[in-house]
């Protein structure tokens, strides 16, 4: 006799047998041990409403899962360590030398490019001196005055929360799990390479163009933070937290929104003229710029990994349907009142 407290054993039951069905599909299908042909057959369970799959490319299917208020907060931290772990791998060596080449090479020619940024800028009338104002006094809020100061503004950490809370809006009101999720990972990247960006600024000490006493900027490892704060710019230009924020925020909305081709050709020209106004207003040296950009894109690949699940499938994304498991009966122990009894739960 199956009694209305027994019965609650029913979905409860049923929802965790579809929940490790789905996570064994997908740990078989990114090891390798499941074919297209075989992943597709399977099909990967997916939200009924939002919208929660879509097609990553010819082969892949991502399906979203709707994040928690606070998982950026939670995220963030620990996506630091796991990008630290992920990147110094033997793989990586190559890379890692590469970008450790053309942040030596720049170096020696970064007075150079500094002035030529200077003369470009004054050949077009792309002005060097950054103004914003505030867009209610006293409020840290600013906004662009000029074609100089606009092309600065494209780094300001404005912009990508402006995207964020756009995102934020779009996921709520049309409960779109992939908006949604979309914010928690643009938030927790965003965290992420602030705390990066923040502990190597505070631990190289290197002086802004503007602030420079020798050519190339003095550097001084580890400045008192009393000093640092009360005179950041001679302390604060490696590396560029700018193009660092712009990556994470660009590679985050292309490997989310594949099916808009042109985010990352649109993004990578906006950064490229980031990077040349933010030498023709001496905040940056070239130099700056390597560390950044590998800072924000492994970062930003880091925070995509969570809450989607890819998984190989021939089917469009609206052909993904769910399936529940076969039917089946299982007997459970229940502590009762008074004594014990079995209860019946089943899938169906």
């Amino acid at each position: 006799m199956v009694t209305p407290r027994d019965a609650i054993a029913v979905p409860v039951v049923r929802r965790a047998r579809v929940g490790v069905r789905a996570a064994l599909l997908a740990a078989l299908t990114a090891a390798g041990l499941l074919s297209t042909g075989t992943a597709a057959a399977a099909e990967a369970p997916v939200a009924d409403a939002g919208g929660a799959c879509h097609r990553v490319d010819a082969a892949r299917v991502a399906c979203y899962e709707t994040p928690r208020f606070y998982s950026f907060l939670l995220d963030g931290p620990l996506d630091v360590g796991r990008w630290l772990k992920s990147s110094f791998r033997r793989e990586n060596a190559l890379a890692i030398g590469g970008l450790g080449v053309a942040t030596v090479a720049l170096l020696l020619v970064d007075q150079d490019l500094s002035r030529a940024a200077h003369d470009a800028g004054r050949a077009v009338h792309v002005s060097g001196t950054g103004k914003q104002k505030d867009v209610v006094p006293g409020i840290p809020i600013q906004y662009p005055t000029d074609l100089g100061s606009g092309l600065y503004y494209l780094g300001d950490g404005m912009v990508p929360v402006g995207i964020t809370v756009g995102l934020l809006g779009y996921g709520l009101a049309a409960s779109d799990s992939r908006a949604l999720q979309t914010t928690s990972q643009l938030a927790g990247g965003l965290v992420s390479v602030a705390l990066v960006v923040q502990t190597l600024k505070h631990v190289t000490g290197r002086q802004s163009p503007s602030r420079a006493t020798e050519p190339g900027g003095m550097w001084q490892p580890l400045p008192d933070p009393t000093v640092y704060q009360k005179n950041v710019p001679a302390f604060d230009a490696f590396p560029s937290g700018h193009l660092a924020t712009a990556m994470v925020t660009v590679t985050v909305l292309a490997e989310n929104y594949p099916e808009y081709r042109l985010v990352r050709p649109i993004g990578y020209g906006l950064m490229a003229l980031l990077g040349f106004q933010m030498m023709n207003n001496d905040v940056h040296w070239a130099s700056d710029y390597p560390l950044a950009i590998a800072i924000g894109y492994g970062i930003g690949k880091t925070a995509v990994a969570h809450g989607r699940t890819v998984v190989e499938s021939a089917a469009a994304p609206g052909e993904v349907k769910r399936r529940d498991p076969p039917a089946s009966v299982t007997l459970l122990p229940v502590a009762l009142r008074g004594g014990g009894g079995l209860a019946l739960a089943g899938s169906f």
